[in-house]
């Protein structure tokens, strides 16, 4: 099926002057039984369950799947155990692979042809970028996300045929279906909907709106409620199946600073996964915890963020949360008795007694008890990269991990015992591809961007943080950090960076191989450009941000309102076009091809300085070039619908506020004028 094509001016959006940063802003065991701090059992009150902890049933494995937690996923299981699909977001196929003889038997294309390198801009491109999929009952039908495509496509599972595909807007991603399979919930993420498609009818049934950019779906046991998550926050929405409306949203409260900042604090982003516990009320939300309170220099990777995990109760209050422990802060326990980077999804046992966690990040997998809420085992190393999406078979008894970068499935197999359950890696990993059409040097750039493991690179230490943990799905999650130069808004990274002039708030740095800097500074990494191997791995990470994170999709749009929104931008007399000129919407550098640091820097007062705590100082760039407290580089326009708060101080909620509460005296864009209908076209 063809895909509308998106004309340049469309592709932004929203016009507006918005900030832009690239910036990310004690050795752990490996044992397998999550390191010695195993005196984490009783956590103090302030981690722990504010109610007694239910009890949990009594183990069978051999529930039917019905009967276990049913979220969405990148990787699903058929009901007999004998096949696994995987999405493969990166190569526009679903792949098909027989776990008993431990290959791939099928590999589904679902675009027209593979993705490539652009030969004229030498982007990677992806035409349909799979991210999800789902299941029926039966084991028929399979129903996968296009995040891309805008689009789902129902196959046949049993010989890989497409039986439809039905539009359903900008970029959706989780998707679970009913009980019956006569429903195909959608979580389409730009749009800030979740959307019904009728899968009798082949059609968009329903349009919920929610908060922005939902994520995940999880259905509750007796499938009435279904869970959404909310990638950057506020926390959960909760859809009545029934009535398909949206019945409340809860925000998952942030945790606020204990006394010493390397206790985990912060507020909840990357809301990756959530997933109902069997035979209990509880929902189970893995997301991380980002410090907001946290300055310079105190701020570093052990201070900056944490995995979490948040136990609510039926009516969405919190009940637990879980997070690391402290191992080097006496007389405080966390949960995890290991550092984790990136939690990314959950699984149950079938009997609710163990949630299985898997970390994108650290590269691990961690069992938690889910009564006592503590970890009780740790799985590390696990042999794949950027872990993405988890199933569990049939009888409870294997583990079948996505792991995206290297393109393969990681079995894992799982022995219950009187204790806590043993994880162990079954096997050589399955490929999933007979071929990978993206480049090694973007398939390694990809792995430094997504990985924590500081045992293998040096991205980091103690598996605390990678890139990817701060400029979540290579966009923003939306913090903002108190640096020593002033409060710092995280920028997105998506949408070829390549010519978008300097880099920073304040056009500090010319080249992304030279975050180098922020990676040893913030994420704790060992880099060194004057040594060969490590030149060439920041060079591979600077080709994979520059060519291989696409530019989110602008959300569903009247072209008419588009078009009288761009006649407003280019009207001299509001000035927008003045700044935000050319291919790449910014002025940035363009009076210096080079992008010499030692000039000419064209940068601007346009009146949001920072004057509070923290306000905005006075700083140098890389080649120690003074810049001014208030002086602020032109920001490219490419995928700002995806990259709120805005400024370089998050000062300004949404690009509305941008164009009024923001702008005292017109001083980005004579925007006073303008009618209010003239606003609304203009965002």
């Amino acid at each position: 099926m063809p895909h509308r094509r998106v004309a340049p001016f469309e592709a932004l959006g929203v016009v507006t002057l918005t900030a832009c940063l690239w910036s990310c802003a004690a050795p752990t065991s490996a044992t397998g039984d999550g390191g010695a701090r195993r005196d984490v059992a009783t956590p103090t009150a302030d981690l722990s369950t504010d109610t007694p902890a239910r009890d949990v049933p009594s183990r069978d494995a051999n529930l039917p799947p019905s009967a276990r937690t049913r979220a969405s996923s990148s990787i699903a299981v058929s009901p007999d155990g004998t096949t696994l699909y995987v999405a493969n977001a990166d190569l526009d196929s679903v792949s098909v692979i027989d776990t008993s003889a431990r290959r791939l038997t099928r590999e589904i294309p679902l675009a027209d042809r593979p993705p490539a390198v652009d030969a004229t801009t030498g982007h990677y491109v992806t035409r349909v970028g799979p991210r999800a999929l789902a299941l029926d009952a039966t084991g028929r039908t399979l129903v996968v996300t296009g995040q891309r495509a805008g689009d789902v496509t129902a196959l046949d599972a049993r010989d890989g045929t497409v039986a439809f595909r039905v539009p359903v807007g900008s970029e959706p991603l989780g998707v679970v279906l009913s009980r019956d399979g006569a429903s195909a919930w959608v979580a389409v993420s730009m749009d800030a909907e979740v959307v019904r498609v009728d899968m009798v009818r082949r059609a968009v049934a329903e349009r919920v709106r929610t908060p922005p950019k939902p994520w995940s779906l999880a259905l509750s046991d007796d499938g009435a409620r279904l869970y959404v998550t909310h990638l950057n926050g506020p926390g959960v929405s909760v859809i009545d199946t029934d009535t398909r409306r949206l019945e409340a949203t809860w925000a998952i409260p942030a945790v606020a600073v204990r006394g010493d900042a390397r206790l985990a604090n912060g507020e909840p982003r990357a809301l990756y996964a959530a997933a109902a516990r069997p035979g209990t009320d509880e929902l189970w939300v893995a997301h991380s915890l980002h410090a907001a309170r946290t300055a310079q220099p105190v701020l570093n990777f052990e201070t900056t963020l944490f995995p979490a995990v948040t136990v609510l109760d039926r009516g969405g209050a919190r009940v637990a949360w879980l997070s690391t422990d402290a191992q080097n802060v006496p007389g405080t326990d966390g949960q995890f008795g290991d550092v984790l980077a990136g939690p990314r999804a959950l699984e149950f046992s079938p009997d609710g007694a163990t949630a299985f966690m898997l970390d994108a990040y650290s590269e691990d997998l961690v069992a938690i008890d889910a009564a006592r809420r503590v970890q009780s085992r740790l799985l590390r190393p696990v042999p794949g990269r950027t872990l993405e999406g988890m199933a569990l078979s049939p009888d409870g008894q294997r583990l079948y991990l996505d792991a995206r970068n290297t393109s393969s499935v990681v079995f894992v197999r799982v022995r219950y015992g009187p204790d806590a359950p043993t994880m162990s890696v079954d096997g050589e990993s399955v490929p999933r591809a007979t071929r990978d059409p993206m480049p090694a040097r973007l398939r390694l750039g990809q792995r430094l961007f997504t990985s924590a493991n500081s045992d293998a690179l040096p991205i980091t230490q103690n598996h605390w943080m990678a890139c990817a943990s701060c400029h979540v799905e290579g966009r923003s999650d939306g913090h903002v950090w108190r640096f020593a130069q002033g409060p710092r808004d995280t920028s997105s990274s998506a949408g070829a960076m390549a010519d978008t002039g300097f880099l920073n708030h304040t056009a500090t740095r010319a080249r992304v191989r030279d975050f180098w800097r922020v990676i040893n500074r913030v994420q704790g990494g060992r880099f060194s450009p004057d040594d060969p191997e490590q030149a060439a791995m920041l060079l591979a990470l600077e080709e994979y941000v520059e060519h291989a994170i696409p530019s989110p999709t602008p959300p569903r749009t009247d072209p008419a309102r588009v078009a009288r929104g761009e006649a407003v931008f280019r009207r001299a007399e509001v000035g927008c076009a003045r700044c935000h000129d050319g291919a790449a919407f910014t002025d940035s550098g363009r009076d210096n091809p080079a992008l010499d640091l030692a000039g000419p820097v064209t940068l601007h007062d346009v009146g949001t300085c920072a004057r509070g705590d923290p306000p905005d100082l006075a700083h140098t760039d890389d080649e120690n070039h003074a810049r001014g407290p208030c002086l602020f580089d032109t920001p490219t326009l490419r995928g700002v619908q995806a990259t709120a708060p805005y400024l370089h101080d998050g000062s300004a909620a949404t690009l509305r506020d941008v164009l009024s509460t923001r702008n005292a005296g017109d001083r980005h864009g004579r925007t006073s004028g303008l009618s209010p209908g003239e606003v609304d076209d203009l965002v």
